[in-house]
């Protein structure tokens, strides 16, 4: 009976401990390598697209908007070199098909169909990607890949927040996707919206807590 006990301890001590450590390289998730990946394509045509149209926008507001967000992804692409340096990850050398034809379709236009361009098709990929990136923080065992993966989420919301500040997105620009078909399936948007709205009544109910510290029940008369 002790030697059972004993042995039962062992290997459950084992398991947890197994759970418990960081995967290395060799044991990331697909999902893991993927959202590297996908944030490297988009980098390589997202960040001159803006410098372009930083130039090229006649909408100031859009110009403004693309300096931003030209600057952040320069930031966001040196902190994914440094994950995927530790990871040992190749990353790829050109964006997707789809991206390198949204940025001749750029190349081509002017005026305000340049400017409706630009910001529907990037408000397009950081759709995809705020939920790519969201899948990734909840489920990687790495703890470089999730604080990317939050860096990641952080902004893709942010900038999806300035693209539509242009006055200038469209419903349908979040129906497009850079990768394989060109549209994306209702469960992922369903998906996207249910882990909005849950984001936005946690936070709700975080504030709530936060704005009444040190509450008490009242007291009662005897």
């Amino acid at each position: 009976m002790p030697f059972r006990f004993v042995a039962l301890f062992a290997a459950t001590t084992a398991l947890v401990l197994g759970c418990a450590l960081p995967a290395s390289a060799g044991e990331l998730q697909q999902t893991d390598r993927t959202l590297l990946a996908r944030l490297k394509q988009h980098t390589l045509w997202a960040t001159p697209a803006s410098r372009l149209a930083a130039e090229r926008a006649t909408n100031r507001r859009v110009r403004a908007v693309a300096v931003r967000i030209a600057d952040d992804q320069a930031r966001l692409d040196v902190a994914l070199r440094a994950v995927a340096d530790r990871l040992a990850i190749t990353l790829p050398a050109v964006p997707t098909e789809q991206e390198r034809r949204w940025a001749g379709e750029l190349s081509g236009d002017s005026g305000d169909a340049f400017d409706r361009a630009y910001v529907n098709r990037l408000r397009a990929e950081y759709g995809s990607l705020f939920g790519l990136a969201s899948d990734v923080r909840a489920g990687t065992r790495d703890d470089d890949v999730r604080a990317f993966a939050q860096t990641a989420v952080d902004t893709s919301l942010g900038h999806l927040t300035l693209l539509e500040s242009t006055g200038l997105a469209e419903t349908t620009s979040l129906l497009v996707s850079a990768t394989e078909d060109d549209t994306l399936g209702g469960g992922d948007l369903a998906l996207g919206a249910a882990f909005v709205a849950f984001a936005a009544v946690a936070t709700f109910g975080l504030l709530r807590l936060l704005g009444t510290p040190g509450r008490t029940q009242p007291r009662t008369r005897r």
